[in-house]
């Protein structure tokens, strides 16, 4: 029997000890589970699960509805990892996938292969999985083929050093997340190093509500994936599960880059024939903002214009303006910079804290056409990355190279680009964002970045900000309760920019 990658980390983590190793043989004296197993579309299927294997539960069936969303496996291929008792792995054979499953635990894997032949079903069962030691080589658990699916039962529980008794090895492997790093961020390394997923292909992975799971959505964004949740699960305890969808951003539009433009967005309109297509330049001479305004270009900056919607948009233009802002923030804490050092102004402004005075640093501009029926609409966001020329603008501004040196356009654009279609790219399979609780997402961030930027004016009295409505129209509240619903940003002023 090989010790498992996440096994060898605990016991140097003095989570077990030899003592434990030796009371593990104890516990394979329990008698193995029986239990007919319902599959979402109400198939039965006999599971026996041996002790120290992880048997299927509320989890289990929550991955596998995520997975019948995605349709028929029409001979694709499918990876498990962290396998158990193969319950995903024996629904993914009856959906019709090519299986191939794999698990740290030995008996997990003679359980799954049992399983998988008492039901006549065809799962290729491997030991071996990612994590922090390596255990027979990545082919040896992936194997040498690309997948079109890939499914995570992730352990999402963190290890409570005041808790005294602990399961078994085995078993707390199954549960908890030791891997220093991650074993989320591990698993993106993993896939984008070694292309373990396919073009167009949809990792699902099941994750908790804490904070284990919200890292698992950056830990992919940060790799360049897309990631969305797409199913849900709350117990009564108010614990909550989710299944989160990743995938490679706009894997069937086109990506080109030039080193002169006039204007991305125009580039976009004029060119772009795919949703997700995606324009950048080193160099807009004809860069623009909202009203018309000139958008100037710094010595090193990125422009980038994405196709978002051809046909009737998802959303209102003025909410898809505001979201890309809430885009470029979500980008820039991933890449490390502080929430006190962000500020998102509506409606479409990105400022960063320099030398305690806030400059602008980024702009979204939301432009389309119409030809006949058909409309497109695109979304341009302009970044400064540096300048030689800060004393010359007519307003502050600021440079994402003052607080990330290294940054680049090149190391930059994927991130961002992983981002934007999270939040806005449609798949079929993946459940599309849910307007209202982006707009929550946005209203919060707004809401800090007020804490920032101070209370907006407006004729000359404060407000708060309030809310914010599906047409993207902001909403403020003064002290007597009154409301005014703002849809302009040239109405209001920050107490932050007056002090500049």
């Amino acid at each position: 029997m090989s010790i498992s990658p996440k096994l060898g980390q605990n016991m140097d983590e003095g989570i077990f000890g030899l003592d434990d190793s030796e009371a593990e043989i104890s516990r394979l004296e329990r008698a193995a589970t029986h239990q007919n197993w319902t599959t979402p579309d109400g198939t039965s299927l006999e599971v026996i699960t041996p002790p120290t294997v992880y048997p299927p539960k509320e989890d289990t069936d929550l991955l596998c509805r995520a997975l019948r969303n995605l349709g028929p496996g029409k001979g694709q291929r499918l990876l498990e990892i962290g396998c158990g008792s193969g319950a995903v792995s024996l629904y993914a054979a009856c959906l019709g996938y090519r299986v191939r499953a794999c698990d740290i635990n030995p008996y997990a894997v003679a359980a799954t292969r049992a399983n998988a032949e008492r039901s006549n079903l065809n799962v290729d069962v491997h030991e071996g999985g990612p994590g922090p030691v390596e255990d027979g080589g990545i082919e040896q658990w992936a194997g040498p083929n690309t997948h079109d699916v890939l499914v995570w039962n992730l352990p999402y529980l963190t290890h409570d050093e005041t808790i005294d008794q602990v399961l078994g090895p085995f078993e707390e492997a199954a549960l908890l997340d030791t891997d220093q790093i991650g074993l989320s961020s591990r698993l993106m390394l993993q896939v984008s190093e070694n292309q373990l997923l396919a073009k167009n292909g949809i990792m699902l992975l099941l994750v908790s509500g804490n904070e284990r799971g919200k890292q698992a959505v950056l830990a992919a964004q940060r790799h360049g994936f897309a990631a969305r949740y797409v199913a849900e699960h709350t117990f009564d305890d108010g614990e909550e599960l989710h299944v989160l969808a990743v995938w490679h951003p706009y894997a069937s539009s086109q990506k080109q880059k030039f080193e002169t433009l006039a204007s991305t967005n125009q580039t976009a309109l004029e060119q772009a024939t795919t949703v997700g297509d995606f324009f950048r330049a080193d160099t807009q001479t004809d860069g623009r903002g909202r009203r018309g305004r000139s958008w100037t270009s710094e010595s090193k900056c990125f422009a980038g214009s994405w196709l978002i919607a051809s046909g009737q948009p998802p959303m209102n233009p003025g909410l898809m303006q505001i979201l890309g802002g809430y885009a470029v923030t979500t980008t820039h804490r991933l890449l490390g910079i502080p929430d006190e050092g962000i500020a998102l102004k509506w409606p479409n402004d990105v400022y960063h804290l320099i030398d305690d005075n806030f400059g602008k640093i980024a702009g979204v501009l939301v432009e389309g056409t119409s030809k006949g029926n058909k409309s497109s609409i695109v979304l341009g966001i302009g970044v400064n990355l540096s300048s030689n020329n800060t004393d010359s603008q007519p307003f502050p501004i600021a440079h994402l190279n003052n607080q990330l040196p290294h940054i680049t356009a090149e190391n930059y654009a994927p991130v961002l680009h992983a981002v934007i279609a999270s939040f806005f790219e449609q798949r079929e399979g993946i459940r599309d964002n849910k307007i209202p609780e982006m707009i929550a997402a946005i209203l919060a961030e707004m809401k800090r970045s007020q804490n920032l930027l101070g209370k907006p004016i407006y004729r000359d009295e404060t407000w708060q900000i309030f809310n914010l409505d599906d047409q993207g129209t902001l909403e403020l509240v003064n002290e007597s309760g009154a409301t005014e619903e703002i849809a302009d940003g040239e109405d209001l002023s920050w107490p932050a920019f007056d002090r500049i």
